[in-house]
């Protein structure tokens, strides 16, 4: 699914998230060998099965999804774009709500930091961030903060971020208490170690706990 090949030939996406948490709950082995001929991502029975009991979907939803995913993009890679049309048809929320938080959402998706969300990447990303357990969805909420995928979060990060979950959340009025405002706020809260820049495990901590502050900033409800 365009991520780094392990010795055997599978594509392991286990082994090579560096950008993820050791505590991520939901952790396939590995994801299917690529089908030459048809230029795709074959889904073993395996990846099937373990979909099915993450997301909700049925067996042949995830079939009609994996279809739809290599109609629309044939050579299986979500560039911004493609992402952002495709991630409509999971949520709820009106379209025009999702169109800033869905550029941050995506470099959560992308897992290996290549610049595409593959199949695999799309769809256990959806899994995680919807039936996911909070720490793990939290993990993925990082992710979305963390804009230079440095491992750490500063204050100037979370603005932009906040400005969309406002969007996305139909904040209306902003002015009452400003995205700038919440996020100075919001890093006096989560940077315990007062170094100017907020750890994952600090992150995760703190909103585990914190469910107003959570229910503002984590884009997986």
């Amino acid at each position: 699914m365009g991520n780094r090949k392990s010795s055997t030939g599978t594509s392991d996406i286990t082994t090579h998230t560096s950008r993820r948490s050791q505590h991520n709950s939901i952790t396939p082995n590995s994801i299917s060998e690529p089908n030459q001929q048809q230029n795709k991502w074959a889904l073993a029975e395996r990846d099937i099965t373990f979909l099915c009991s993450q997301t909700g979907l049925t067996a042949e939803e995830i079939l009609q999804w994996h279809e739809k995913f290599f109609e629309d993009n044939p050579d299986g890679r979500l560039d911004r774009t493609e992402f952002r049309k495709l991630f409509r048809l999971f949520r709820q929320e009106p379209s025009e709500r999702l169109e800033d938080i869905s550029d941050h959402i995506f470099r959560a998706f992308d897992v290996d930091g290549n610049g595409s969300v593959e199949f695999g990447e799309f769809l256990l990303g959806f899994a995680i961030c919807s039936r996911g357990d909070l720490r793990s969805r939290l993990d993925y909420a990082f992710e979305c903060y963390d804009l230079d995928s440095n491992g750490y979060i500063t204050e100037d990060e979370i603005g932009p971020v906040l400005q969309g979950m406002y969007t996305l959340l139909g904040i209306k009025h902003v002015e009452d208490y400003p995205p700038d405002v919440v996020a100075k706020d919001l890093m006096k809260k989560l940077d315990l170690s007062r170094d100017g820049r907020v750890t994952k495990d600090e992150f995760i901590h703190f909103l585990m706990k914190e469910g107003i502050y959570r229910n503002t900033v984590n884009p997986f409800h």
